[in-house]
């Protein structure tokens, strides 16, 4: 045991000093600067319960060299002179912007190995109130991003719905923040659906902003839901990709076999040529990656025109 303890003692003692080092840097960070300034005016106010650091170093019968007087402990270490407390003072300060320059690098280091993660900032998908629609009647979902409070550069969106209810048309890229998209899969036999793109950097930091359209159809009359799934994903533009999507949402529409007379048309009519085939402005040229024709379940051209009500 005498042998572990002699092995182990510095070990202890070296971990202590460290731990208590790291102290000591956090704390000057954050009052050594304070008590820098403040040194001088405690002197003043109580000369006797102020330490000078030099006198404090030296044995009795040596000379302090900021005092210019001989060390006698018995007397107590305060500083003698006015001089004395402005360089002890500044002593503290330059211990106190060194502490502030490790705990700055400590915190930079800490960043780019990806630590603390960032708390997730952005609230959800935002999607559109619940509304009434005709079986057959195509109709868009706009999905937001909103409450974005840092740069975000990727976005994937999953989705599940009731196959036998609701048929995805096409999930367009119109007025989308993005313009890079890598994945689109409409699975219509399941009932699932997916789409993600995103932008490089500096990537998206407006508040809110369009990522995608969603063109659903009505299949059959009562409630359907489309639920975004745990798996969609907003990242972050900080170089580690931390996920910054905090809450799911969904959307229920009320599927009719036809609206009243004195009920607007909800829904949006589209020609084929609406739906399929984005076209992008030159202001915002967006890269396509995706194969349009890997629809499941569905056929996506020659997109039928609801009838409008009369």
């Amino acid at each position: 045991m005498n042998i572990i303890f002699q092995l182990l003692y510095p070990v202890l003692i070296f971990t202590i000093l460290i731990i208590f080092s790291w102290v000591l840097i956090h704390l000057l960070t954050i009052f050594g600067v304070f008590l820098a300034f403040a040194y001088p005016i405690w002197w003043m106010i109580s000369p006797k319960q102020t330490v000078c650091v030099f006198c404090r170093s030296k044995k009795d019968g040596e000379t302090c060299p900021v005092c210019h007087e001989i060390v006698k402990k018995s007397d107590g270490t305060n500083p003698k002179t006015f001089f004395s407390a402005i360089f002890n003072g500044g002593i503290l300060l330059v211990f106190s912007l060194i502490s502030i320059g490790i705990v700055f690098g400590e915190s930079q280091l800490l960043f780019h190995l990806g630590f603390p993660t960032p708390s997730k900032t952005t609230v959800a998908f935002s999607i559109p109130t619940q509304e009434e629609y005709q079986i057959g009647e195509i109709f868009p979902m706009q999905v937001k991003i909103t409450g974005i409070k840092e740069s975000i550069n990727t976005v994937k969106v999953d989705f599940s719905y009731d196959p036998k209810k609701l048929e995805v048309v096409d999930i367009s890229t119109k007025d989308s923040f993005a313009n890079i998209f890598i994945q689109k899969q409409i699975d219509n036999s399941t009932g699932f659906s997916s789409f993600a793109g995103g932008l490089p950097n500096p990537g998206f930091s407006g508040n809110q902003g369009t990522f995608a359209t969603i063109y659903l159809r009505g299949l059959k009359t009562g409630v359907a839901t489309v639920n975004f799934l745990p798996s969609s994903q907003v990242l972050a533009n900080n170089g580690h990709g931390d996920n910054l999507l905090s809450s799911f949402g969904n959307a229920s529409y009320l599927i009719v076999t036809s609206l009243p007379k004195n009920n607007s048309q909800n829904g949006t009519s589209l020609g084929a040529n609406n739906v399929l085939g984005i076209s992008t402005s030159s202001a915002n040229t967006q890269m396509i990656f995706y194969d349009e024709t890997q629809v499941l379940g569905a056929h996506t051209s020659n997109i039928p025109q609801p009838t409008k009500q009369k």
